[in-house]
């Protein structure tokens, strides 16, 4: 008796067609990253004079004066909005009657909203606080852009605070509605025991999201591995950017194999 699915003519072929899609996608950003870094060091080599000509101290100036305030601002107004999303989610459970469903679903909406907002702008504060150091360290080498780099500090510390409170006041709202749900946003477990205690139709969603993230995560990390490709030549930047997305493209798929090969056990 054969075990398991056996792919008739067509299957065969839809697959090939699928398998032979991917080689040629595959064969063309490769060439495309060799030929773009080939024409970036050109071109900047055939520019030279232009780009040595731009005035790089003054941009990063600009920078270092505005910078840290705009992302303190930036910060500031994303939280502020956060808690009052928070405010009006609890408002909204606190008045259900527990019987009404398009209320429970609009619920579960908002909250994942709520969660969702305050984790971008911390992975977004994670670009711009090493950017605002840089900037600042570039331009006041004398210790003069203290001010600057302390707000910064400050700035980075106390958002990523908020994102904890937040995501600790979310997940207490969704707790009331799911008792059954177990776990604590501070232990390092939390995840597993968030799914542990999540019913099937949530882990099929939990499936399907952290796939597509995942793949898109390795399409993105193809996109940056050209990028820096390419600035390696135009730009000097050393094989260090390149070497880092590298990693991480590696990290992410050898976790991914293992514990698609763990699942299959």
């Amino acid at each position: 008796m054969k075990r398991g699915y056996e792919m008739n003519d067509t299957d065969k072929k839809v697959n090939k067609k699928s398998n032979l899609k991917i080689y040629i996608i595959f064969a063309i950003m490769i060439l495309v990253s060799l030929l773009g870094g080939f024409l970036a060091g050109r071109l900047a080599a055939v520019n030279k004079d232009t780009l040595d000509g731009i005035n790089w101290d003054n941009i990063w100036r600009i920078v270092a004066d505005t910078l840290p305030i705009a992302y303190g601002v930036l910060m500031l107004a994303v939280f502020v909005v956060s808690f009052v999303m928070y405010g009006k989610i609890k408002r909204t459970i606190s008045g259900w009657d527990g019987e009404n469903e398009d209320v429970i679903v609009d619920i579960e909406s908002r909250i994942t909203t709520a969660s969702y907002l305050p984790c971008v702008i911390v992975f977004v504060g994670l670009v711009l606080f090493p950017v605002c150091i840089y900037a600042v360290d570039r331009t006041y080498s004398d210790g003069r852009g203290t001010f600057l780099t302390v707000l910064s500090e400050l700035v980075f510390l106390i958002s990523m605070a908020l994102y904890c409170v937040v995501e600790k006041l979310v997940i207490d709202e969704e707790k009331k509605l799911n008792p059954e749900k177990s776990g604590n946003i501070f232990d390092m477990h939390f995840r597993r025991d968030w799914e542990n205690t999540s019913d099937e139709a949530e882990l099929i969603m939990i499936a399907k999201s952290s796939k597509k993230g995942f793949m898109t995560g390795i399409k993105a990390g193809f996109v940056m591995w050209i990028l820096t490709f390419m600035s390696m030549f135009a730009f000097d930047t050393g094989v260090m950017p390149i070497v880092a997305v590298g990693l991480v493209l590696i990290v992410m798929y050898v976790a991914y194999c293992r514990e698609f090969v763990r699942l299959q056990k």
